[in-house]
């Protein structure tokens, strides 16, 4: 019997340690109500949320396999950026910086918050000032609605984007990434930018979490 027990947890501990979970299929979209909105959320699959330490990223770009992306996961409190393909699959990872008041959720225009919901990449453009960015969704009917019961104008304009010219020679792509300097986008190295900008197509679903 002791022998069965070890090798048990001789199994399960090298599971864990080569990430390996087991595959299945992504649940239905569900309804949310939240201020009297309805929306309708894909969930993410299952092996996602339970590989938790998928967002245990620290370096500053990984690419695993260069192909479309399904959706991108955002965690702000780990600073991550996560793209998966439709089986939910990891393709890449990429450090992130925020907006300079990162915490919470994004209420109205000049608060610098980066915003918490479900979205999608409305368009995709060249920028002087920050190279490449990825317009996204926001606000969404939940955003709107809440700052309308606020009195709030909730803003728009929420991008990904890379860095500043005089960071394009990728010198400072480990200052980029050290501190929470944006006006609420999330910011990513030119080199991360350029890994994703094919991959990424517009309608994709990015999911922004605390």
């Amino acid at each position: 019997m002791k022998t069965k027990i070890y090798i048990g947890i001789l199994v399960v501990g090298v599971l864990l340690f080569t990430g390996c979970v087991e595959k299945v299929k992504p649940k239905p979209p569900k309804k949310v109500e939240e201020n009297n909105v309805t929306i309708v959320v894909e969930e993410i699959p299952e092996e996602i949320i339970v590989e938790s330490t998928i967002y245990d990223w620290y370096q500053n770009d990984e690419l695993i396999e260069k192909k479309k992306a399904s959706k991108i996961v955002v965690v702000k409190s780990k600073r991550v950026m996560v793209l998966f393909d439709k089986e939910g699959n990891l393709l890449s990872r990429h450090r992130i910086s925020l907006g300079e008041n990162p915490e919470g959720k994004k209420l109205k225009r000049g608060d610098k918050k980066t915003p918490e919901g479900i979205y999608t990449i409305i368009d995709k453009r060249k920028d002087k000032k920050y190279y490449r960015e990825m317009l996204i969704s926001y606000p969404n009917a939940i955003d709107k609605s809440r700052a309308k019961k606020l009195g709030l104008n909730p803003g728009n304009g929420i991008t990904i984007h890379a860095q500043v010219p005089m960071f394009w020679d990728g010198k400072g792509d480990d200052y980029t990434l050290s501190n929470d300097w944006t006006n609420g986008c999330m910011a990513m190295t030119n080199k991360g930018m350029d890994t994703i900008w094919s991959m990424v197509d517009l309608g994709t679903t990015i999911e922004i979490k605390e």
